[in-house]
């Protein structure tokens, strides 16, 4: 790990704002100092943004690819177990709902198992609705974070900033 000195902060800015404000008409020479630094320093920063294009455009290709592998990857496995939750919430439904009733009622048993839809409550129904929507975002919102943590690794990698909010 290497840790290097930033130009961009100068540690006799403090000094500078408390002189200016003893002082209001006369301007101490450390203010215009600072000035020329700070201009010099942003005039640095606008070269070093200037020569890496290709190494940006790279970084964002790859990015793209990161963000979109990870959010499909998210979506099918979302939709996926959300899906299989959801059929198994419904079969729960049926298994401890309808087929104890089916069982209750003589003739109903038949019914029960030929339309195993119609006999399923509406209460086992919507909380498998609500079962897959909560599994399928769950898988979405982590394939999410992964996405940043690659194009962040992408960043670090090829030495990029980060990209804006």
């Amino acid at each position: 790990m290497e840790i290097g000195f930033n130009p961009a902060v100068s540690f006799r800015a403090a000094k500078a704002d408390e002189s200016a404000k003893k002082t209001s008409t006369i301007q101490s020479p450390v203010s215009t100092d600072l000035e020329k630094d700070s201009v010099e320093i942003a005039a640095k920063s606008d070269k070093k943004e200037k020569k890496r294009p290709f190494r940006n455009f790279i970084a964002n290709v790859a990015k793209f690819f990161a963000t979109t592998t990870e959010m499909v990857k998210g979506t099918i496995k979302g939709t996926a177990y959300g899906i299989t939750t959801g059929a198994a919430v419904l079969a729960g439904g049926w298994l401890f709902g309808a087929l104890p009733a089916g069982f209750r009622k003589g003739g109903s048993l038949k019914e029960v198992c030929k339309h195993p839809l119609k006999s399923i409550g509406t209460k086992s129904k919507v909380a498998a609705g609500f079962a897959t929507l909560a599994v399928g975002a769950y898988h979405i919102i982590a394939a999410k974070l992964k996405a940043n943590q690659k194009t962040a690794n992408v960043d670090h990698q090829l030495k990029t900033g980060h990209r804006p909010a």
